[in-house]
């Protein structure tokens, strides 16, 4: 992954909405650097969810949310929350099969089997998706890890 210190925790108090867009550049500059230029997903702990939904104001004039605003850097394409990521992490993830890809270990199937005697049946659904994490030769990916 390519590492980016946050210059604060975006739900700390002293976080701004400009603290918050010069992150989100740095975070998509680390995957620049490392030949990775997007499109971008944005991963967000829980704890951020409702910080992005302040307003963004320009010259004391609220124009947009600070979702918005991060939305529109070229290539940002969604933002979406993770609930198992610990406050003061979020992560930029290039969404391309080079960076990351879904193996189907075992597609969608139905089981199907009889209890008491064949007069009643059970119904159970199974598949196994695993997330596949990659790298260039040269070791750089397309996932920035920012940390407060």
């Amino acid at each position: 992954r390519n590492q980016v210190t946050l210059s604060v925790a975006w739900d700390d108090s002293s976080a701004t909405a400009a603290t918050i867009l010069t992150d989100c550049k740095a975070l998509k500059d680390a995957n620049i650097a490392a030949k990775h230029y997007g499109p971008y997903t944005l991963y967000i702990p829980t704890a951020y969810e409702t910080v992005l939904d302040e307003d963004y104001s320009v010259s004391g004039q609220s124009v947009l949310t600070i979702r918005e605003r991060i939305l529109k850097l070229d290539n940002i394409t969604d933002i979406k929350v993770n609930d198992t990521l610990t406050a003061g992490n979020v992560v930029l993830v290039q969404m391309t099969p080079n960076v990351i890809r879904l193996l189907d270990g075992m597609p969608i199937q139905n089981v199907q089997w009889q209890v008491e005697g064949g007069m009643q049946n059970k119904y159970k659904i199974m598949t196994i998706q695993v997330p596949q994490i990659r790298s260039d030769q040269n070791g750089q990916t397309g996932i920035a890890h920012g940390t407060a």
